[in-house]
Protein backbone atom coordinates (compact mmCIF):
# COMPACT_ATOMS: atom_id res chain seq x y z
CA UNK A 1 0.00 0.00 0.00
CA UNK A 2 1.22 3.26 -1.10
CA UNK A 3 2.31 5.30 1.70
CA UNK A 4 1.07 8.99 1.50
CA UNK A 5 3.51 12.17 0.64
CA UNK A 6 2.99 15.49 1.45
CA UNK A 7 5.13 18.14 0.70
CA UNK A 8 5.16 21.42 2.33
CA UNK A 9 7.00 25.15 1.51
CA UNK A 10 7.17 24.42 -1.99
CA UNK A 11 7.49 26.83 -5.02
CA UNK A 12 5.68 25.09 -7.56
CA UNK A 13 4.04 27.02 -10.65
CA UNK A 14 1.51 26.05 -12.93
CA UNK A 15 0.90 28.07 -15.85
CA UNK A 16 -2.64 27.96 -17.43
CA UNK A 17 -3.40 28.84 -21.18
CA UNK A 18 -7.15 30.47 -21.71
CA UNK A 19 -8.89 32.14 -25.00
CA UNK A 20 -12.06 34.02 -25.83
CA UNK A 21 -13.65 35.81 -28.13
CA UNK A 22 -14.98 39.35 -27.70
CA UNK A 23 -16.35 43.12 -29.30
CA UNK A 24 -15.11 45.53 -27.43
CA UNK A 25 -14.53 49.25 -27.70
CA UNK A 26 -12.39 51.76 -25.64
CA UNK A 27 -13.67 55.23 -25.53
CA UNK A 28 -10.03 56.05 -23.92
CA UNK A 29 -8.02 54.97 -26.35
CA UNK A 30 -8.44 57.03 -29.51
CA UNK A 31 -10.18 57.11 -32.73
CA UNK A 32 -8.99 53.71 -33.85
CA UNK A 33 -9.82 51.91 -30.27
CA UNK A 34 -12.75 53.79 -29.95
CA UNK A 35 -14.69 52.19 -33.08
CA UNK A 36 -15.98 48.92 -32.35
CA UNK A 37 -13.70 46.09 -32.82
CA UNK A 38 -12.95 42.62 -32.06
CA UNK A 39 -10.11 40.23 -30.87
CA UNK A 40 -8.71 36.52 -29.76
CA UNK A 41 -8.06 37.15 -26.11
CA UNK A 42 -5.46 35.01 -25.15
CA UNK A 43 -5.29 34.72 -21.34
CA UNK A 44 -2.24 32.95 -19.30
CA UNK A 45 -2.81 32.37 -15.61
CA UNK A 46 0.02 31.35 -13.29
CA UNK A 47 -0.83 30.03 -10.16
CA UNK A 48 2.13 29.23 -7.15
CA UNK A 49 1.22 26.53 -5.02
CA UNK A 50 3.56 25.60 -1.78
CA UNK A 51 1.65 22.05 -0.77
CA UNK A 52 2.03 18.96 -2.71
CA UNK A 53 0.23 15.63 -1.58
CA UNK A 54 1.44 12.36 -3.69
CA UNK A 55 2.93 14.33 -5.96
CA UNK A 56 0.28 16.77 -7.09
CA UNK A 57 -0.54 20.18 -6.32
CA UNK A 58 -3.29 20.57 -8.05
CA UNK A 59 -5.19 18.79 -11.06
CA UNK A 60 -5.05 20.98 -13.87
CA UNK A 61 -9.15 20.05 -14.73
CA UNK A 62 -9.99 21.29 -11.28
CA UNK A 63 -8.20 24.54 -11.85
CA UNK A 64 -9.89 24.59 -15.14
CA UNK A 65 -13.43 24.03 -13.44
CA UNK A 66 -12.72 27.28 -11.63
CA UNK A 67 -10.98 29.54 -14.03
CA UNK A 68 -13.10 28.69 -17.38
CA UNK A 69 -16.33 29.68 -16.54
CA UNK A 70 -15.11 33.05 -15.19
CA UNK A 71 -12.76 33.50 -18.73
CA UNK A 72 -15.41 32.20 -20.73
CA UNK A 73 -18.24 34.27 -19.72
CA UNK A 74 -17.16 37.30 -21.86
CA UNK A 75 -16.85 34.95 -24.69
CA UNK A 76 -18.39 36.18 -27.90
CA UNK A 77 -20.48 39.16 -25.97
CA UNK A 78 -19.58 42.95 -26.60
CA UNK A 79 -17.93 44.42 -23.68
CA UNK A 80 -18.74 48.07 -23.15
CA UNK A 81 -18.24 50.50 -19.94
CA UNK A 82 -21.27 50.33 -18.30
CA UNK A 83 -21.69 54.01 -18.55
CA UNK A 84 -20.89 53.85 -22.93
CA UNK A 85 -23.53 55.13 -25.06
CA UNK A 86 -23.66 52.04 -27.12
CA UNK A 87 -25.38 49.90 -23.92
CA UNK A 88 -29.02 52.20 -24.91
CA UNK A 89 -28.40 51.33 -28.30
CA UNK A 90 -27.51 47.64 -27.43
CA UNK A 91 -29.91 47.17 -25.54
CA UNK A 92 -33.08 49.31 -27.50
CA UNK A 93 -31.62 46.61 -30.45
CA UNK A 94 -32.16 43.35 -28.40
CA UNK A 95 -28.46 42.56 -28.71
CA UNK A 96 -26.86 41.06 -25.90
CA UNK A 97 -23.36 43.03 -24.45
CA UNK A 98 -21.54 42.43 -20.85
CA UNK A 99 -20.63 45.91 -19.21
CA UNK A 100 -18.17 46.37 -16.97
CA UNK A 101 -17.36 49.16 -14.37
CA UNK A 102 -14.18 50.70 -16.13
CA UNK A 103 -12.82 50.86 -19.87
CA UNK A 104 -12.35 47.95 -21.59
CA UNK A 105 -8.13 48.36 -22.28
CA UNK A 106 -6.31 45.48 -22.13
CA UNK A 107 -4.47 46.59 -18.59
CA UNK A 108 -8.07 47.08 -17.03
CA UNK A 109 -9.15 43.88 -18.40
CA UNK A 110 -6.54 41.56 -17.07
CA UNK A 111 -6.46 43.41 -13.39
CA UNK A 112 -10.27 42.43 -13.51
CA UNK A 113 -9.87 38.78 -14.56
CA UNK A 114 -6.84 38.46 -12.17
CA UNK A 115 -9.05 39.70 -9.21
CA UNK A 116 -12.32 37.88 -10.28
CA UNK A 117 -10.19 33.97 -10.69
CA UNK A 118 -8.30 35.28 -7.06
CA UNK A 119 -11.37 36.24 -5.35
CA UNK A 120 -14.22 33.86 -6.73
CA UNK A 121 -12.31 30.91 -7.69
CA UNK A 122 -10.38 31.13 -4.23
CA UNK A 123 -7.26 30.01 -6.34
CA UNK A 124 -3.17 31.38 -5.67
CA UNK A 125 -2.93 33.19 -8.57
CA UNK A 126 0.38 35.21 -8.85
CA UNK A 127 -0.03 36.66 -12.58
CA UNK A 128 -1.91 36.64 -15.34
CA UNK A 129 -0.77 37.93 -19.62
CA UNK A 130 -3.57 39.04 -21.53
CA UNK A 131 -3.08 39.41 -24.82
CA UNK A 132 -5.44 41.04 -27.14
CA UNK A 133 -3.11 40.88 -30.08
CA UNK A 134 -0.28 38.69 -31.17
CA UNK A 135 2.08 40.97 -30.88
CA UNK A 136 1.63 42.84 -27.33
CA UNK A 137 0.31 41.49 -24.00
CA UNK A 138 -0.18 42.45 -20.42
CA UNK A 139 1.28 41.42 -17.64
CA UNK A 140 -0.38 41.85 -14.05
CA UNK A 141 1.69 40.48 -11.35
CA UNK A 142 0.67 41.17 -7.90
CA UNK A 143 2.75 43.04 -5.49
Amino acid sequence: MARTRIYKNLNMKIEKKYYFYAGHRNKSAGEKCGRPHGHTYDVTCTFRFGTMKNGITMLFSDIDKLVEPIIKEYDHYFLLCEDDPLVEILELAGEEYKTVPFETSAENMAIWLFNRIKNEAGLPIIKIEFAETKSSKIIYEEE
